[in-house]
């Protein structure tokens, strides 16, 4: 492996891509539709940025022949006109886009790994900083999609309940998540497979929630 693709296997990229997660489900939880949608929006703005970033990093870089350049930048313009779409709604349109996004930067990061393995290219914290905002956007696409409590009337006190429950049970998840990545390096598999667990069955209930 090399660039990005290490990046993203990291257990710390890993044990983040989870926080994320979990950050986005309790905001689904506490906020209106408005500002889940708005989290969406930011999530694209800041990844759109970067993007920017990681454009002049390499057309300035005299390591990156012209024609690896070309290649990289046809597919950072790419991803840029994904992340430029307008908002989205309804599930379908979330779907759609997120899903035009996810596979506008599996290219671009494709290309990236290929063509600048022999290259020395610096990236310093660009690798870092485009799979932290990658991971970002798609925790808040994957909460986005389940819907929103203020739509939904029947059987409101019973709803709230659960609601409270999985709020109880989100941030206790994310405290335990805080001391263990700060742990990480002591057993790093048992952890990783613990909080995957985890998380999956608060997810399971959450989605139930909407059903």
């Amino acid at each position: 492996m090399s660039g990005i693709e290490t990046v993203r296997a990291s257990v710390e990229k890993k044990l983040e891509a989870l926080e994320h997660q979990a950050e986005a489900l309790e905001a689904q939880l506490t906020q209106t539709r408005e500002q889940v949608l708005e989290r969406v929006e930011e999530g694209k703005r800041q990844l759109r940025d970067l993007v920017g970033s990681v454009r002049q990093e390499l057309s300035d870089s005299p390591a990156v022949v012209d024609r690896v350049k070309a290649e990289l930048q046809t597919a950072l313009d790419h991803l840029e006109v994904q992340l430029a779409l307008g908002e989205a709604e309804a599930r379908d349109a979330l779907d759609a886009q997120r899903e035009k996004i996810a596979q506008a930067l599996r290219r671009f990061e494709s290309s990236a790994d290929r063509t600048l393995t022999d290259a020395a290219f610096t990236s310093g914290r660009l690798w870092d900083d485009l799979v932290e905002r990658a991971s970002r956007l798609e925790a808040e696409f994957d909460a986005a999609r389940h819907g929103w409590l203020d739509e939904r009337g029947a059987q409101r006190q019973m709803v709230e309940a659960v609601q409270a429950e999985l709020l109880r049970r989100l941030r206790a998840y994310r405290d335990d998540l805080r001391v263990k990545r700060q742990m990480v390096r002591a057993r790093v598999d048992t952890f990783e497979i613990d909080l995957r667990e985890g998380l999956a069955e608060i997810k399971t209930a959450f989605r139930r929630l909407f059903e």
